[in-house]
């Protein structure tokens, strides 16, 4: 989230609201829509932010779920190595691995 953009977008609308204050109290047309159309640029560049911000998130969560998934396909790996080879110690690190990954993912679900 840009901070700054959020406060240039606020400035605008405030900006927006003022002058077609203005344009109403004086009658001027012309001051009222551009006061108007203001306020609309304004609407937009608060949208822009929100889109940029959720865009964020999905990509974060995108990331997190393959994490999630290297560690469980990994994970497995071990484990069936670890069958394989009759070492209990491998199993176990595979069946943790592949516990990790769905911690990650449990934790996906919830944001």
């Amino acid at each position: 989230m840009s901070i700054e953009e959020r406060a240039k977008a606020t400035a605008k609308n405030i900006e927006g609201k003022v002058q077609e204050g203005i344009g109403n109290v004086v009658g001027s047309n012309t001051d009222r829509h551009e006061g108007q159309a203001k306020q609309a640029e304004a609407e937009v560049r608060h949208s822009a932010e929100d889109l940029k911000e959720k865009a964020a998130d999905l990509a974060e969560g995108a990331k997190e779920r393959l994490k999630a998934a290297a560690e469980k396909v990994s994970g497995k790996v071990e484990e069936l190595i670890g069958n394989a080879t009759d070492d209990p110690a491998k199993v176990a690190e595979g069946q943790a691995k592949q516990a990790q990954g769905n911690v990650r993912n449990a934790k996906e679900d919830l944001r």
